[in-house]
């Protein structure tokens, strides 16, 4: 694949400084107004191809083997949802990689372009049926944008204070997703989505989040309905958050995982990959290799031994 023309990254860009325009009439990351996102966004183009049928895979990313024995699939469902992995590289050209049920990913599929204004992603699953419905992207400056079935809106501004943004499903015990948002004094909030896609003013979870490197989670990881999360801190440490099912306070004490995390700088999950009823883990190492990281239902230490996927995923910087 070559590099995108210069009247290509022009009409991106053109696409860019348009949906900020319209932004700028919208409300703010604590409020709930929001103004309809432009139809040639790059996030919902790609969003839209998304969701079209495959038309033949692109050589230039990394392929990832399969590495387990097929078992009887499992239905997805909001609890073990079953999303794609969407990845963007430095280029700005986004890839889908749909699982291939064993604990891998089958071929790639170019599906975007334009991603270099974006610097945090993340899907969700608003009608709790397991598979994506739509994407939450934040702008360079600050916007975030709501893309899916619900349809495509710009949610407000003021998105450039959280330094991480995550939705690991419902964490209320109610339809849409949630989407968590930590600040960068280490506040953690929680954002409910309505059913068209805004976002009603945040719950404050707590304070200390900043011990925090990275933060993952996507659906339930110890079988009892409730979403979870997994955070690893600055010391290498993995810690397990068990869901309430509560809004206003969605999680209980940390576990300890285990140590070692610090090897990997990401961490990702897209549900299940394994068609096991469980979710699971991805972890990519500093040398640009994927890790699945098998979910057991297990509380305490909630994941099997790692398997490897495959190199060359350090070309990525977003992943979702």
């Amino acid at each position: 694949m070559g590099n995108l023309s210069s009247r290509q990254r022009g009409r991106i860009l053109s696409g860019v400084v348009t949906a900020a325009i319209a932004a700028a009439l919208a409300g703010t990351a604590t409020g709930t107004a929001a103004a309809d996102s432009p139809a040639g966004s790059p996030a919902a183009k790609a969003r839209q191809k998304s969701a079209a049928q495959p038309q033949g895979a692109p050589k230039a990313a990394p392929k990832a083997a399969p590495r387990s024995a097929l078992r009887a699939a499992a239905e997805p469902s909001a609890a073990a949802p079953r999303f794609p992995l969407i990845a963007a590289d430095r280029d700005g050209l986004v890839y889908k990689y749909e699982s291939n049920g064993h604990g891998g990913f089958g071929d790639d599929r170019l599906i975007g372009y334009g991603w270099n204004n974006f610097t945090e992603a993340t899907a969700v699953d608003h009608d709790r049926d397991g598979k994506d419905d739509g994407w939450y992207v934040r702008h360079r400056d600050g916007q975030l944008e709501y893309t899916g079935d619900a349809g495509d809106k710009m949610i407000g501004g003021g998105w450039n204070n959280f330094d991480r943004i995550l939705s690991p499903g419902d964490l209320g015990a109610g339809l849409q997703s949630d989407v968590l948002a930590r600040d960068k004094s280490g506040v953690l909030w929680n954002y409910v989505a309505r059913p068209d896609g805004t976002l009603e003013d945040p719950y404050r979870v707590g304070p200390g989040w900043d011990i925090y490197t990275d933060l993952a989670g996507r659906g339930d990881l110890n079988g009892d309905g409730h979403a979870d999360i997994v955070a690893k801190d600055k010391d290498g440490v993995l810690w397990f958050y068990k869901g309430t099912g509560t809004s206003t306070s969605p999680f209980e004490s940390r576990v300890k995982v285990g140590s070692g995390w610090n090897a990997y700088d990401k961490l990702v999950s897209v549900g299940d990959m394994d068609n096991d009823g469980r979710s699971d883990m991805l972890a990519r190492d500093a040398s640009g290799v994927l890790w699945f990281y098998k979910g057991n239902g297990n509380a305490t230490d909630p994941f099997d031994n790692r398997t490897k996927i495959g190199g060359g995923w350090d070309k990525f910087v977003l992943m979702f």
